[in-house]
């Protein structure tokens, strides 16, 4: 089965006096595909934080350089964000002196690409436990669904963040071709039994 995707190609235009080191230009792409920022504290312990960007919540491939394929409904908020800067990831009371400019096209894409984009989803999605982890919501739907976990508020919060990611149309075209996505879906089922 073939399933569509918009083709974005981007480029962001700054002030002269911003090179590509910077920290703005890096914030930039923060902002699209978010990151994880580790902490050391001073006792030795490292934490990680999953700090959300546009793109975060949805499956996506990166054919090359500041380019981007996508499912159709994370078009408008990747527009939104070239227009106006609100993101996930970063506050910014303006937008800032940089403008992005971008050509899209619609692209037929196999089964396999889709697949990759979604199992690659399933990677970077995480959940905040009740311990305050962030733990990947792949792991924590199988073990919630295997009857190991007693919070009911905690389930209702995975089936929740698992909704997302089945309703979309990537995964519901796709889902009976990746042993993975099948596995996250009977889970999903599972727990909402």
């Amino acid at each position: 089965m073939v399933s569509k995707g918009f083709f974005i190609q981007y480029k962001f235009i700054l002030p002269e006096t911003v090179n590509h080191a910077s920290y703005t230009y890096q914030k930039l792409f923060r902002a699209i595909y978010g990151y994880t920022q580790n902490v050391t504290k001073s006792n030795g312990k490292t934490y990680h934080y999953h700090r959300k960007g546009v793109l975060t919540d949805v499956p996506y491939l990166r054919p090359g350089k500041n380019c981007v394929i996508i499912p159709k409904e994370a078009f408008n908020p990747l527009v939104n964000f070239f227009k106006t800067g609100r993101n996930p990831t970063h506050y910014w009371r303006g937008k800032g002196d940089w403008k992005a400019v971008y050509y899209m096209d619609e692209k037929n894409l196999d089964s396999d690409a889709i697949i990759n984009a979604l199992e690659g989803l399933l990677n970077r999605s995480f959940v905040l436990t009740t311990s305050n982890e962030h733990e990947k919501i792949y792991e924590e739907l199988l073990l919630a669904a295997s009857g190991d976990m007693t919070d009911k508020n905690y389930e209702k919060i995975l089936l929740a963040e698992a909704e997302k990611i089945i309703s979309l149309e990537w995964f519901r075209e796709n889902t009976s071709k990746s042993p993975k996505l099948i596995k996250f879906h009977k889970a999903y089922k599972a727990l909402k039994g």
